[in-house]
């Protein structure tokens, strides 16, 4: 009997041990889903350097089917100069980001000059700014000054012609500053 007694207590006491535990751990909170208002963006880039240029590809793509945004950015750096251009081409716009050398500067404002309206022109001091306004909506503006450029086009409030003009002054501007 006293053996039987010693067994049931080693045995109870064996289990009461394995019952530390009183509550299981809880699993992680699951993710919580995107709200309708919420944006999701997926970004990616490529970077290829060929001849001291380096040309950097990125393409912009969201969950919400909004256009997809293609951007391409030449960068140029040595000891004394320093060119950065970025061109997004959306379904609704068309911009252009640049910064260069100051001595660029008058090569982009040809370019800009012989290839953009004259009535849309303002001058103050080293800044020059085309603008086109429709129905108070921006069509296009061109904002240059020393070693800058910022361009934005209106898709929607210009011809057909009138987009593939300034993709190709674009181009023209790119390879202007590409150069040394």
């Amino acid at each position: 009997m006293r053996l039987f007694i010693i067994i049931a207590f080693i045995v109870c006491s064996h289990l009461v041990s394995g019952q530390v535990r009183t509550t299981p751990p809880t699993p992680p909170t699951p993710p919580t889903p995107a709200t309708p208002g919420t944006k999701v963006t997926v970004n990616s880039n490529t970077s290829v350097t060929i001849n001291g240029k380096t040309y950097i590809s990125s393409s912009t793509s969201s969950g919400k089917g909004e256009a997809s945004n293609s951007k391409v950015k030449i960068k140029q750096n040595s000891s004394s100069s320093s060119t950065s251009v970025s061109i997004d081409n959306s379904d609704i716009t068309y911009s252009i980001r640049a910064s260069f050398d100051d001595h660029k500067t008058e090569r982009i404002k040809k370019l800009l000059m012989e290839n953009l309206e004259k009535e849309h022109l303002t001058a103050k001091g080293d800044s020059y700014v085309w603008k086109r306004i429709e129905d108070e909506d921006i069509a296009y503006s061109f904002a240059l000054s020393d070693g800058r450029l910022r361009a934005f086009v209106n898709k929607e409030l210009n011809s057909k012609s009138s987009i593939e003009r300034f993709v190709a002054l674009g181009e023209k501007i790119s390879d202007a500053l590409s150069e040394k």
